[in-house]
């Protein structure tokens, strides 16, 4: 019965447990029997069974393998391509960047005596089938680079022989299965760049590890001291994770490590100090782990085989050890974005294999060693945005440089125009430094230069037209700079030019025509320069530019109706210059602009409806133009992109379109100074990404709607200077984001609503200048935000003043001191006002009555005297007969 079932487990083990327990149940004549039995079975198994294998061959679509040798043709499966076969069974599938396509086939599980299963870097896909888990004998299983997805099945904790685990590089998800992690005997684990989650087993750590990859995952969690227990590990990757804790100190025992990848992670602590032990490290990376902090370990200098040491974006602090210049064969040297100070060692100058050394931005100062001129394979020098300062040593001349970084630091002197000895240059950053002198005509000669900065120093003179020549310049960047001169028609010559800034600097002129010839230029910017004359009507040919910046320049005369042809425009900025005219109908071909910026100008006319077709249109600014007409319904509707829309200080007149409640996105809406009237549309409520609402001196008129509500993102309400009418809306207490409400010099009357002492993120309220009385909200007094607020007093031309009632509310917020109030008489003071006014109007009747009195005595006295005297003078006239006088009394 042993030699039965020890034939058996050959064939199959699962197979083999069952007939020996049925085996050891029978009478000796059937033992016999089935022995006999077992034996026929045993030679019938002596052709290897290759029906796995062709189902596998045709899940993976074999016919277009790139390597399918004997596959289905040859008699013995075990000489097929990729096969490899042990004692008549199969063992090993080796068939890795074969051009596999499909699903990895179920029926190999029916091979129980795999060891090997090596698919990767094919296009596998679908989940990793659970059966595979009772391949018992199962040694390695490569299926990296592929496209499965799923999570590992749990099955797999039956892979008792399991030695290496490579999923990498794949959409593998869920957590590691602790009975799979239980299993002890792991060399090789690769899950780096899949979407496993959760934490690491720390079973795991008690396997006899080579190599353990769970870089760029979602794994979390700590790493423990476990890790510096690894010792037979020589490749660590645990970057791009969410892994935390502190560095072991026995990290620094891993003696057989050639790479530690610990990049972008929450891992904090100091970089061991006898880091200098593990002398086969050849990569070390630290990078971005932002918590990393300490120094560098001065032990770094045993470290003679590394060759890439990398701390950017960490808090390691104190000096650049002058040890680490015996690092002679580092090649990569990150150390940019770190608390580094002190100087940089000149020892540093003897590592001649070094290929890139990156101190910027750090706070190491000093000069730049002249010795850096022996180091001779470095290609990369970046020493950008620290405080060295200096001059730029002449001997770096001897460097085969590809990119040289010393902007944004202290450094002084004139540009040298050595400089053009480093003929390998693609990229110079000499920007924002102390450097002055002029462009030097010699940096023409830089025929491999793609990336030229120069901005924000104090070089001065012209563009030479000799550069020209720099036929491979991708970018030119001269703003901020004292250049001044015109612009060099020759620069049209620069064929591969992709940006050109030359902003705010003194260059005048005009722009010559020939600008239209850089046919592949994205960006062009010459804003806040003193260029004049008219925009050329050949930049219409840049049919690949996408940034047009003109503003704050001299350029007059209107908009070349060319312009329209540049339909990639992304953004064009023409504020703030003399371009007149009307804006061309020709740019609703700009189907691409999300920013359109023309305020400030002397542009007129209406805004043509050609403009609907701007489909991505986030910004437009046209305030402070001679623009007119009305807000029309056919691109209000279309620009449900907008996000900034300006159009005061114009004519426009008309009312605010109801289509604005398809301006979902839009956050800034001004119209203040200009003709518009009519009341707020209810649409305004669609506005709820509104942050800043200004209708300031303009003729709107009726009650505030409550749809003014739903703009629940509205901080800055201005209403001022209108015709506004009804009471301040108690609802406006519900605008809990609002910042200031600025409604005054309208025609508002009642009270101020309680309600909105509720906006406790308010610091600007302005009502004065509206007919508003009562009492002040006591509450007001707790709104400590207040930095202004203006609640009496009026403007010039409007004659309503508010009249609250005394006394104002103690405590009120010290912005608000300034309000007045109106006493209000007393009933007591009304009834003695109203008795003396009485008997006033009493006197007042007597003294008539007497005086009319008096009159007609004094008159019926005089008539009766003229009379008499009348009587004589008539009696005269008639006896002398001389003289007609008249004499006229009482009218008569």
């Amino acid at each position: 019965r042993i030699w039965v079932c020890d034939t058996a487990e050959k064939a199959s083990r699962r197979r083999a447990g069952k007939l020996c327990a049925g085996l050891s149940m029978l009478s000796a004549p059937i033992r016999l029997l089935a022995f006999g039995v077992l034996l026929l079975a045993s030679g019938a198994r002596a052709s290897v069974s290759c029906d796995p294998l062709k189902v596998f061959f045709e899940d993976t679509g074999g016919i277009y393998w790139m390597n399918k040798t004997g596959w289905l043709t040859a008699t013995s499966c075990c000489s097929w391509h990729g096969i490899t076969c042990q004692s008549g069974e199969i063992t090993e599938i080796k068939l890795a960047y074969n051009g596999l396509a499909g699903t990895l086939s179920p029926e190999l599980s029916m091979l129980p005596f795999l060891n090997d299963i090596v698919v990767d870097h094919n296009s596998i896909s679908g989940t990793v089938n659970p059966q595979l888990g009772s391949l018992t004998l199962l040694r390695q299983f490569f299926l990296g680079g592929t496209y499965v997805s799923g999570t590992i099945p749990e099955e797999f904790g039956g892979l008792r022989d399991n030695k290496v685990l490579d999923l990498g590089v794949t959409s593998i998800s869920g957590t590691l299965p602790e009975a799979w992690a239980r299993r002890g005997g792991r060399h090789h684990v690769n899950l780096g760049l899949t979407q496993i989650s959760g934490t690491i087993p720390r079973r795991l750590f008690r396997s006899p590890l080579d190599y353990l990859n769970f870089g760029r995952t979602a794994l979390s969690g700590t790493i423990g001291t476990q890790l510096g227990k690894l010792d037979q590990l020589d490749h660590l990757y645990l970057e791009h994770t969410q892994l935390s804790g502190t560095l072991p100190e026995h990290l620094s025992e891993l003696s057989r490590l050639y790479d530690m990848d610990l990049e972008a992670t929450l891992l904090s602590g100091t970089i061991p100090l006898q880091t200098g032990a593990m002398t086969r490290l050849d990569y070390l990376h630290f990078g971005k782990s932002t918590h990393i902090s300490g120094t560098i370990p001065k032990t770094m200098q045993k470290l003679a085989r590394i060759d890439y040491f990398d701390i950017e974006q960490t808090k390691i602090s104190g000096t650049v050890p002058p040890e680490l210049g015996d690092m002679r064969g580092i090649d990569f040297l990150y150390m940019e974005e770190t608390q580094l100070s002190g100087t940089i060692p000149k020892q540093l100058s003897k590592l001649h294999q070094l290929d890139i050394l990156y101190i910027d931005d750090t706070k190491v100062s000093g000069t730049i060693p002249p010795e850096f001129g022996d180091m001779f394979g470095l290609d990369f020098l970046y020493l950008g945005g620290t405080p060295i300062s200096g001059t730029l040593p002449i001997e770096l001349q001897a460097l085969e440089l590809d990119s040289l970084h010393v902007g944004r630091s202290r450094l002084s002197g004139t540009l040298p125009a050595q400089i053009a000895k480093l003929k390998a240059l693609d990229y110079v950053n000499l920007g924002r430094t102390s450097m002055t002198g002029t462009l030097p005509p010699q940096m023409a000669k830089l025929s491999n230069l793609d990336y030229l900065y120069l901005d924000g120093s104090p070089i001065s003179g012209t563009v030479p037209k000799e550069w020209r020549e720099l036929h491979e310049l991708d970018i030119l960047c001269l703003n901020t700079t004292h250049l001044s001169g015109t612009l060099p028609p020759q620069m049209s010559e620069m064929k591969r030019l992709d940006f050109l800034y030359i902003e705010e600097n003194a260059l005048s002129g005009t722009i010559p025509p020939q600008i239209g010839n850089l046919d592949v230029i994205d960006f062009l910017s010459f804003d806040n320069t003193m260029l004049s004359g008219t925009i050329p009507p050949a930049i219409g040919k840049l049919d690949r530019l996408k940034d047009l910046d003109l503003d704050f320049t001299r350029l007059s005369g209107t908009i070349p109706n060319e312009l329209g042809d540049c339909d990639q425009f992304y953004e064009l900025d023409l504020d703030s210059s003399l371009i007149s005219g009307t804006v061309p109908p020709s740019f609703g071909k700009m189907k691409h602009i999300f920013d359109l910026e023309m305020d400030t100008t002397f542009l007129s006319g209406t805004i043509p409806v050609e403009l609907a077709k701007m489909k991505r249109l986030s910004l437009l600014t046209m305030f402070d133009t001679k623009l007119s007409g009305t807000l029309s319904d056919e691109y209000v509707s279309k620009w449900d992109d907008v996000v900034t829309l300006q159009f005061e200080k114009t004519s426009l007149s008309g009312t605010i379109p109801t289509e604005v409640r398809e301006m979902n996105d839009l956050k800034l809406f001004k119209l203040s100074d200009t003709e518009m009237s009519g009341t707020l549309p209810e649409e305004v409520g669609s506005m709820t990404d509104l942050k800043d609402f200004s209708m300031i001196s303009t003729r709107l008129s009726g009650t505030i709607p409550e749809a003014v509500v739903q703009m629940k993102s509205l901080k800055q309400l201005y209403l001022g200077r209108t015709m506004l009418s009804g009471t301040v809306p108690a609802f406006l207490g519900d605008m809990d984001k609002a910042k200031t409400i600025s409604i005054h010099s309208a025609k508002l009357s009642g009270t101020l609503p309680v309600e909105l002492t509720k906006l406790t993120r308010l610091s600007q309220l302005a009502v004065f200048g509206n007919a508003l009385s009562g009492s002040l909200p006591q509450q007001i007094v707790a709104m400590k935000e207040l930095d202004s607020c203006a609640l009496t007093g009026s403007q010039v031309g409007n004659p309503n003043s508010n009249k609250f009632t005394c006394p104002l509310p103690e405590g009120l917020p010290a912005s608000c001191v300034s309000a007045k109030c109106d006493d209000a008489p007393s009933t007591m003071m009304v009834i003695v006002i109203g008795v003396v006014l009485a008997i006033f109007v009493i006197f007042l009747v007597v003294l008539g009555y007497k005086v009319h009195q008096h009159h007609a005595a004094k008159r019926t006295k005089l008539l009766k005297e003229v009379t008499n005297t009348s009587a004589t003078v008539m009696s005269d006239l008639n006896t002398n007969k001389a003289g007609a006088p008249v004499v006229i009394v009482d009218g008569k």
